[in-house]
């Protein structure tokens, strides 16, 4: 075949794979920031108050905090899963539960997220959080700070324990997984994700990192993020990490079983 038929028919065989892998980069990337499409208002509604975060190098970010009663109490930082923003956490109730923990806490919504600037991906995300993490810091100076993430969220987490080690005192983990590329490849065939996935939130490669306390949680029907990732995850953390299979649960409804709650509240009160 002359070299000319040849390029040709090695162009029509990769065009397959080439347009495979570039509609595998946009539905993988559907679906690790669906942001939803609920207006986050502003103000925010009473009792919580709106916190606008400067990011360096980014658009600023917008966060929802509410105060605790203690002072002594532990502030909480936390981020939420894919889907979610910070006004489809209120209408579930989330705030409430975590106040019902007797903390103060700050919850960020992601670049291009609710009234976030911005695009999300994993260095944009990464460093709300560190601007997160700041703030509390500047706003509660002496209290004790837990970072508590779901799904997207706890692999957001687990990187900032691993970048701020000193100024972490503790970790929940809500659905974890293990990698970025360990979770696709549940979804899509191996080759593609190679292929596709630019991200990597390597949460395994983090916990060699992380030097607080962390629980692990995780549903023991989670037919998205396997529950063998997140146990997985607690045994790279070793004697730092606790895992807690929920049996009868699964992604999505994690959150509202009450069990949950109740073991972050001994957490958290161990932690202060």
């Amino acid at each position: 075949m002359p070299p000319s038929r040849r390029a040709a028919a090695h162009a029509l065989r990769a065009a397959p794979l080439a347009l495979g892998a570039f509609f595998l980069g946009c539905s993988v990337r559907g679906l690790l920031y669906p942001a939803p499409p609920v207006a986050v208002p502003s103000p925010a509604p009473a009792p919580l108050q709106e916190v606008r975060l400067e990011v360096p190098g980014h658009e600023p970010v917008v966060a929802w905090g509410g105060d605790s009663p203690s002072p002594a109490a532990p502030v909480v930082l936390f981020f939420h899963g894919n889907g979610e923003n910070l006004e489809t956490m209120r209408q579930a109730g989330l705030f409430e539960d975590v106040g019902d923990l007797g903390v103060a806490f700050l919850a960020v919504d992601y670049p291009g997220y609710g009234r976030s600037g911005g695009e999300p991906s994993e260095e944009a995300n990464l460093a709300a959080a560190e601007a997160a993490l700041r703030w509390v810091r500047e706003r509660h100076p002496g209290r004790r700070v837990a970072v508590f993430g779901w799904s997207l969220g706890a692999a957001v987490g687990i990187q900032l324990a691993a970048r701020r080690p000193d100024e972490v005192d503790g970790l929940v983990m809500v659905s974890p997984w293990s990698s970025l590329a360990e979770v696709a490849r549940v979804h899509f065939p191996a080759w593609l994700v190679g292929m596709a996935l630019r991200e990597r939130y390597d949460s395994r490669a983090a916990a060699a990192r992380v030097r607080c306390p962390v629980l692990v949680v995780h549903g023991e029907h989670d037919s998205i993020i396997p529950a063998a990732q997140g146990r997985d995850l607690a045994a790279a953390l070793g004697r730092r990490g606790r895992f807690l299979p929920v049996g009868g649960a699964g992604h999505n409804d994690i959150l509202g079983v009450p069990a949950v709650w109740r073991e972050v509240r001994g957490f958290l009160e161990r932690l202060g």
